[in-house]
């Protein structure tokens, strides 16, 4: 590992905030990646592997003294995003044809991992093929998790494919997740919800109308804006419902929903705003 010297000018840099960002050798880089695919029946070798590309490419400032780099909840090595390239595409053809030696990997890199090795594993997970393990898998890695990067890497990655296997399960663990007395469960819950209905498959829009007033419930300003989303895409693709279903809401959702209504009246027709806001008599 490359030590800075005592009076160097990148000592310097470093005293005073400035990160130095590491040469990259691409051809090197690239047959690192290639390697990692041969250890993903080893989910121990690929973790370590992984973990000594992930330091060999970090920010100096993460190993120089007790100033570490923080996102959100979770330490990152700060990598550039190269390298997560590289290794997602090296890794792609691996996984999609040994997707449970993927899962078993992503699970072992899941472990202890910083950011970057979390999102990592995700990317593996969603190449698995078993609903029930996935399903399992995502649960226990949703416990204690609360970076929202990981957080909307899962419900693209790894909630997506369980919505397809089984739509009917999948919609009743996002109200287990939006009734959750935990916000980033709850969180996760209407990620998930606005990824899923993004995909504007029927059984997504059935359960948009069913569940965007749980959301309701929220203070988080992301909520707001999240809400606001799926209430604009449902306006645009299923008008008519959209303004069946408002016209039928409680005068009480109506009232705890005006701050998510009025986030998304920007997106919405006339005939849909005059449903949330009707003129006054003159």
């Amino acid at each position: 590992m490359h030590r800075v010297r005592h009076g160097s000018v990148e000592e310097g840099l470093l005293r005073q905030g400035v990160l130095i960002v590491p040469s990259i050798d691409l051809a090197l880089l690239r047959s690192q990646a290639i390697a990692l695919t041969g250890l993903l029946d080893d989910p121990a070798l690929f973790r370590a592997s992984l973990r000594l590309l992930m330091e060999a490419h970090a920010h100096r400032m993460l190993r120089h003294g007790p100033s570490m780099n923080r996102r959100g909840a979770l330490q990152a090595w700060d990598v550039p995003g190269l390298l997560i390239r590289e290794v997602e595409a090296a890794l792609r053809l691996a996984a999609q044809s040994r997707p449970d030696r993927a899962l078993a990997a992503a699970d072992a890199v899941w472990m202890e991992g910083k950011l970057e090795e979390k999102l990592l594993a995700v990317y593996l997970a969603g190449f698995s093929r078993g609903s029930a393990d996935l399903r399992a898998l995502l649960l226990r890695w949703l416990d204690g998790t609360e970076d929202p990067t990981v957080l909307q890497e899962l419900s693209i990655h790894v909630c997506l494919p369980l919505a397809a296997e089984n739509p009917t399960l999948f919609r009743s663990q996002l109200r287990a997740w939006m009734e959750s007395p935990v916000p980033s469960a709850r969180r996760f819950g209407w990620m998930s919800l606005s990824a899923w209905q993004e995909e504007k498959s029927s059984d997504s829009i059935f359960a948009s109308f069913d569940l965007l007033p749980m959301i309701f419930s929220e203070t988080d300003p992301e909520a707001v804006q999240s809400a606001a989303g799926i209430l604009a895409r449902l306006a645009q693709s299923v008008p008519q419902e959209t303004r069946g279903w408002l016209e039928d809401l409680s005068p009480d959702i109506l009232r705890r929903g005006r701050p998510f209504f009025r986030a998304a009246l920007p997106s919405l027709s006339p005939e849909l705003s005059a449903v949330i806001h009707p003129p006054r008599p003159e």
